[in-house]
């Protein structure tokens, strides 16, 4: 048995709408270690779980969250007829039960998705990611205890001093194509694990070649919007 960690991406987003409670809760049916997610501030400040800037493609609504009060998001409804969490009810979902991956969408909210998980107790089972560096670092000098994570999702040089120790990162987030072994390997030996996300719409055989090679390479957790195919697939190695 493989000790590869099972990872979801937005939930089981290929099984429920994405970063919803219900893809949530099918993730940790299928044994999910860690789910990541999507946050975002609504007008009046309410932080809610959403990947684009506008609602158009996920719910029945349309307009920038940004520009719209909570009591309107409140009313939005995915298909399903499920509702938008917010930040709060994702993270008393999550205590006791899973890991979370909080990717801050909106730069300027990272003072409330800190305070909200060091709030609730959970510094221990969330990492925070941002692909803004002045986020990551923000983070760090508000709570030290909760842990983050740096985006290398393409071919290139990557300054693992910089990352573990000014950034102070505990997690390196890689994509397939720019994954390179040294570069993993690296990362693993100073005390990193290494999170390999991979696409969504691609078929089960080639999910597994990709989950094999970057187990192979080092990678130490797996995700996509289908956790219990990797559930399969690391179950095998």
């Amino acid at each position: 048995m493989s000790d590869v960690r099972i990872g979801a991406h937005r939930g089981a987003m290929c099984h429920a709408p994405e970063n919803t409670l219900p893809a949530f809760e099918t993730a940790v049916a299928m044994g999910t270690w860690r789910i990541e997610l999507d946050v975002r501030r609504t007008r009046d400040g309410v932080l809610v779980l959403l990947h684009d800037d506008s609602v158009d493609r996920t719910t029945d609504g349309t307009g920038k969250l940004a520009e719209m009060d909570y009591d309107a998001v409140r009313r939005l409804r995915c298909p399903g007829a499920v509702p938008l969490p917010t930040f709060s009810e994702t993270l008393e979902f999550a205590r006791d039960r899973v890991r979370l991956l909080v990717e801050i969408k909106d730069s300027a909210c990272v003072d409330e998705v800190t305070y909200s998980i060091r709030c609730a107790g959970l510094w221990e089972t969330c990492t925070i990611s941002c692909f803004d560096e002045a986020v990551l670092r923000r983070v760090k000098a508000l709570e030290p205890r909760i842990d983050t994570a740096f985006f290398h999702l393409a071919q290139g040089d990557l300054n693992l001093r910089k990352v573990r120790e000014e950034l102070g990162c505990r997690l390196l987030i890689v994509w397939p194509p720019g994954a390179d072994p040294a570069q993993v390997a690296a990362a693993r030996a100073a005390g990193m694990d290494v999170r390999c996300g991979l696409g969504d719409n691609v078929s089960f055989e080639e999910t597994a070649e990709v989950v094999r090679r970057m187990a192979a390479m080092g990678a130490n957790e797996i995700s996509c919007g289908r956790p219990d195919w990797i559930a399969r697939i690391v179950a095998e190695l």
